[in-house]
């Protein structure tokens, strides 16, 4: 990213993606206006974490949430999460870290190796 940029954490995009405390919505509405801001995918997948335990947002919302987000900050690896998103979209069982990987698999033909079952099926179309 370049200098002067700022980097927006899950406490921010989270206010700023539900409005639920309007003061901190409006703050962070005008530093994604009047600035460079970016985020990671680490700030992202906690992101979903709360709003999939604390707010018990569905996955179809989120996803929609995270895609407005897109088109408002640069994200690093933007085509990795865009493509997790739909994974986590069409994949219930899968948590979204795992959708994560599977970005990763198909996006940067990297292998995957996990213990973990259901991931397995998907990555390696097992079903």
């Amino acid at each position: 990213m370049e200098r002067n940029s700022i980097i927006l954490d899950t406490n921010s995009i989270i206010r700023f993606l539900l409005d639920d405390v309007h003061e901190q919505y409006i703050i962070v509405s005008r530093k994604i206006k009047d600035n460079k801001c970016f985020t990671i995918l680490p700030v992202i997948q906690e992101a979903v974490y709360v709003f999939e335990m604390f707010y018990k947002i569905k996955r179809k919302n989120i996803k929609n949430k995270l895609l407005k987000l897109i088109d408002l900050v640069s994200i690093d690896d933007e085509d990795i999460l865009i493509n997790a998103l739909n994974y986590y979209d069409n994949k219930p069982k899968l948590d979204f870290v795992d959708c994560i990987l599977c970005a990763y698999k198909d996006n940067r033909n990297i292998g995957i190796f996990t213990f973990d079952k259901k991931l397995n099926n998907v990555l390696y179309k097992k079903q």
